[in-house]
């Protein structure tokens, strides 16, 4: 009976088709881990886009006063912003966007007269519900970015800085 026993224990039959389906779930694990990265990666960047497009519209709320005090041929060449007005109008266009179904949260603006930064955030749903991330994160995903506008008095209307 002892003799049995270890034998049994001690063979390896069958035991190449046990490694094979760890690995495969280990790589199905990891296939999805990838895809939810990515996922989240092209929700950032179609973030950053729309958050480009309203911060451009804002950076043109010209402070006509500075504008024509200053004059067109400052030393910057910097075209000054009406920063209450640009505020207004970013989170104007902010307001008529969504990020896959999901609403995007103004989190602060800055403006110093020539340079409007803005923070927005989003929250959307992974594309793959892994129980473990589920759990870990709410089943929900936040993403942010800052982005950042100037008028400049050049060949491009507005310069964009994203992060």
């Amino acid at each position: 009976m002892k003799e049995h026993l270890r034998i049994f224990i001690w063979d390896e039959d069958g035991s190449l088709s046990v490694l094979i389906s760890g690995l495969f779930l280990l790589l199905l694990s990891l296939s999805i881990g990838i895809i939810d990265v990515s996922d989240s990666y092209i929700a950032k960047h179609e973030l950053i886009q729309i958050s480009e497009s309203a911060i451009s519209v804002a950076a043109h709320s010209l402070d006509e006063s500075r504008y024509y005090e200053q004059g067109i041929a400052n030393s910057t060449g910097v075209v000054p912003i009406d920063c209450a007005k640009a505020n207004l109008v970013f989170r104007d266009e902010i307001a008529g966007n969504v990020l896959r179904g999901a609403a995007i949260n103004v989190d602060s603006i800055s403006c110093d007269g020539d340079l409007l930064t803005a923070a927005v955030q989003s929250t959307i749903k992974p594309l793959v519900v892994f129980p473990l991330m589920n759990q870990i994160t709410g089943g929900e995903l936040k993403i942010k970015a800052t982005v950042g506008a100037a008028s400049v008095t050049s060949s491009t209307s507005s310069n964009n800085i994203a992060r």
